[in-house]
Formats: C-alpha cells, sequence, structure tokens
C-alpha cells in the first residue's frame, strides 16, 4: 500500500509541474543598441537625437532632452544642445506578452526593467520612474515631475521603470489613434493585450533610454592596412564564460538609396580587450552596390531575428519599426545580435508573471566614415562672411511670414526634409550631409581640431554642446 500511495503521490505532483509549465507564459522583447565609433573605436558622446520620434501621447520624463533629428533644429530659436555623456541610445524595446494557452481573461502583473549606466526616458503605457540626478522632485498628487535637463549622466547610476497592475491578456481595448508607422509597425504582432491601471491600453509595451556606456564590441580602422578591427570591450561585465556574438553585419548605404553589405562570422567576447577577433575591410566595390541587396539584407536580419527566438511576426515588426535608420539612412554600419549575457547585465528585465523570457537585441554600430570627415574639412574651410551670410538666408525664409506652419512643423519633427520648406543654402547642406549623428561629429571635430571655420559654424548655428551641472561644479571646485 506504501508503495502505491509513494506512486501516487509522485504521479500528482508530475501533473501539477505539467500544469504548472502549461501556465507559463512567453515574453518576447525586441530593441536597438546604438552607438557611434571613431576611427580608433572610442564611443562619441552627444547622440541624444531621435530620427524616428515616437507619437505624442508617449510618456516623457524631460521633452527637450531627447532631441528629435528634424533638419531645422539647429536655426530655430531653441539652443540645440548635445549631452556630451550619452554614448548609448536604446531605442525602442518593446515587450511581447503570448499567454501559454488561448485565453479570454487578463492576468494581474508587475513588469519592471532596470538601466544600468543610463536613464530610461520613454515609455507607454505609463509607469513609475526613477531616474537618479535627472528627477529632481515629483508631485504627489498629479505625478509629475520636475527634471534637471543639464544633469550629468554616469555609468555608475542607476535608472528604472515599474508597471504595476498591469492586466495581461483578454480583449484589446483603449489602444491609442495613432497612424504612425513607428507605433502602428510593432503592433502588427499577434499577442496578447495590455492594459495598465490608468486605462491605456496596447498590445505591448514599449520604453527607450540614454545612457553613458561602450558598446561590448570595439571597432577601429587599422592605419596601414585600413581593415576594421574588432575587438571585445566588456569593462564592467567580466563574464564567467564568453559571450557568443551569433551574427554580424557590415552594410555601407549610399545617398542613392543602393546598399552594400556582408555578413560577417560570428565572435566570442572575453575580457581580452586586445585580441582581434575579427576583421573586414570597410570599402565596397561598385558592383557591390544595388538597390535590389535591400531585400537581401532584411532577409538575413530576418533569419537571424528568428533563429535567435522572436517569433517571425516580431522580427518582422523590428525591420519595418527601423525601416528608415537601418535601411535607407546613408553611412557606413555595423549590425550584430547582442549577447543576452550583456542586455541582462546592463537592462535586467523582472516580472511577476511565470514566463520563459527571450531577449534579441540588435546592436547597432555607426562608423565615421573618410567621407565624413572630408566633409568636416570642408565645413571648416568656409569664411565667416560665407556662414552667416547663409545663417541669414535661412532666418529670412524661416520668418513667420515666409513660411507654412504645416510643412514646417513636419519639416521640425524630421518628416520632411529642410529642403521642403525652404532652399538650404551650401553651407548648412555640408552640415546636413555628416547624418543623423552631425551634431556629435562637428562637435568632435572642433574639440580635436578646431577651426575658426568650425568655431564660427557651431557658434552661427548655435550648436554647441552644454557642460552637465556635475562637471561644472568639479571644474568650479579644482579651479578654486
Amino acid at each position: 500500500m506504501k508503495t502505491l500511495r509513494w506512486i501516487g503521490v509522485a504521479l500528482a505532483l508530475l501533473t501539477f509541474r505539467a500544469g504548472a509549465e502549461e501556465k507559463k507564459w512567453a515574453i518576447h522583447e525586441w530593441g536597438t543598441f546604438t552607438s557611434l565609433q571613431n576611427e580608433s573605436g572610442d564611443a562619441l558622446g552627444g547622440i541624444n537625437t531621435d530620427d524616428e520620434p515616437v507619437p505624442d501621447f508617449v510618456h516623457r520624463i524631460g521633452y527637450d532632452l531627447i532631441q528629435r533629428a528634424g533638419q531645422m533644429q539647429a536655426v530655430s530659436k531653441g539652443v540645440v544642445q548635445c549631452h556630451p555623456d550619452v554614448t548609448m541610445r536604446l531605442e525602442t524595446p518593446v515587450i511581447y506578452f503570448h499567454p501559454p494557452t488561448p485565453q479570454t481573461e487578463a492576468d494581474a502583473a508587475t513588469v519592471s526593467v532596470k538601466f544600468r549606466g543610463g536613464w530610461l526616458t520613454e515609455f507607454f503605457p505609463n509607469a513609475d520612474p526613477e531616474a537618479p540626478g535627472l528627477i529632481t522632485s515629483k508631485n504627489q498628487a498629479n505625478g509629475q515631475m520636475s527634471y534637471n535637463p543639464f544633469a550629468a549622466l554616469h555609468a555608475g547610476m542607476e535608472s528604472k521603470l515599474e508597471w504595476d497592475h498591469l492586466e495581461i491578456g483578454g480583449a484589446a481595448k483603449n489602444l491609442p489613434n495613432t497612424t504612425e508607422h513607428v507605433w502602428t509597425a510593432p503592433r502588427a504582432v499577434q499577442t496578447a493585450a495590455v492594459l495598465a491601471k490608468n486605462g491605456e491600453g496596447e498590445k505591448f509595451i514599449f520604453y527607450r533610454g540614454i545612457a553613458h556606456i561602450d558598446a561590448p564590441l570595439k571597432i577601429s580602422h587599422d592605419a596601414n592596412t585600413g581593415e576594421l578591427l574588432f575587438r571585445s570591450h566588456l569593462p564592467e561585465l567580466h563574464p564567467a564564460k564568453p559571450l557568443a556574438v551569433r551574427a554580424m553585419w557590415l552594410v555601407d548605404i549610399q545617398k542613392d538609396g543602393k546598399v552594400a553589405f556582408r555578413a560577417l562570422p560570428s565572435i566570442s567576447l572575453d575580457d581580452n580587450s586586445k585580441k582581434i577577433l575579427a576583421h573586414t575591410s570597410p570599402d565596397f566595390t561598385s558592383s557591390d552596390f544595388s538597390t535590389g541587396n535591400l531585400a537581401k539584407l532584411r532577409d538575413s536580419l530576418q533569419r537571424a531575428l528568428v533563429a535567435d527566438g522572436l517569433f517571425a511576426d516580431e522580427a518582422e515588426g523590428l525591420l519595418n519599426t527601423w525601416e528608415v535608420s537601418y535601411f535607407k539612412s546613408p553611412g557606413l554600419r555595423v549590425f550584430f545580435l547582442v549577447p543576452r549575457e550583456w542586455t541582462d547585465f546592463y537592462l535586467p528585465l523582472e516580472t511577476s508573471l511565470p514566463a520563459d523570457i527571450n531577449r534579441v537585441m540588435v546592436g547597432r554600430i555607426e562608423l565615421v566614415t573618410a567621407e565624413q570627415r572630408r566633409t568636416l574639412a570642408r565645413i571648416s574651410q568656409f569664411s565667416i562672411s560665407r556662414i552667416q551670410g547663409d545663417a541669414h538666408l535661412i532666418a529670412l525664409q524661416s520668418s513667420p511670414t515666409a513660411r507654412s506652419d504645416d510643412t514646417w512643423q513636419k519639416v521640425a519633427s524630421g518628416k520632411k526634409p529642410l529642403s521642403s520648406a525652404i532652399i538650404v543654402p551650401s553651407t548648412y547642406q555640408t552640415y546636413l550631409d555628416l547624418g543623423r549623428f552631425r551634431n556629435a561629429l562637428i562637435l568632435d571635430q572642433a574639440k580635436c581640431h578646431p577651426t575658426a571655420g568650425l568655431t564660427n559654424f557651431i557658434a552661427t548655428y548655435r550648436l554647441k554642446s552644454f557642460t552637465p551641472v556635475e562637471t561644472l561644479t568639479a571644474k568650479l571646485a579644482a579651479s578654486n
């Protein structure tokens, strides 16, 4: 009898465990870590620009902390300020929830995410944010926050977002009405609905951030051969075992939309930051470029994302969301699948739901090119009179009496080029040709190779970076 009883207990335990496993959710997340590296592989600061802004209903800690990459920013009345501490953009992570079985009722859940070395600045639905140094106070009555846009950002800080009393599952409701591609693309996924305690609904959790951290890859230019050299860069993580980068691509996109790319071998990252893990030429032949390569690149990325754990519609949602900056913005860049251990270290995610969590992040390293250096050299040679004359022409064309407010608003938000509103003078067009991180590039050039032309261009178009409060305080203390 005892034997039969123990057999019954064992069967009951197995049944219980099987039932528990059946109730486990599948949580999938994707996003992009973006950085800008110079020829030495050093990360450049001041990249707090956003060329795919999200709709206005998204919650933000500070509305002028992230600069929209509209081409008229530098000639507006407001001062465009690169934040010198921002060396990493955390762009559009979205979290999807997949129930274990088809369900009609929602489960209650809490979800939290932390960002080591950064601030989580945009999010939806509404969450409870913590951002040391940035948030100065919070009104307990209405939840409104006061923040310091001139705060210093450093690797030792940690911010947090927490969504509590979420309802996950059931029928989707209260979804915000929008036609913005950056929002509708990730929505086109078969997933459970999310409803926040304030009534905001969506098919995912969204957040973004900025940080003072480096990419796990350091890509430098060999001075002798001209090749790109790939090295590990894990100054804080110190992994117990090597971290696998399962897929990488070098991509070059021309202004006419033609694409050249090559898939690179997988590599493993460890504490040895001197060892060359891979090398490749940054150059492509003219025959390597074609508009047809865009579909081939997308297909290669899609297959790698699915192999790393995303569902096919989730991978498609990622690629569609970032269609402009991934595939249509001119420049030389490296894409790679970020090791899960690195993501969990810098961006730990927790939930009260019993779940298997799969996080597939794309690393995107924008590389400073020889063409950008030549463009910066041209700007440095502009005369003061030419710069100021062109700035005057822009001011005349952008006055309230000479502009269409609707067109100007679209230019300001980055939805239309500046050339759709005015005739762009040659000096300013040269600056626009630097691409998305033009402010970071011109300020870095002025710092390393100052000229009168660069100094006057920056002053005339009000591009100067600010000094964070903590840095300024430290400098004043040192001077006394």
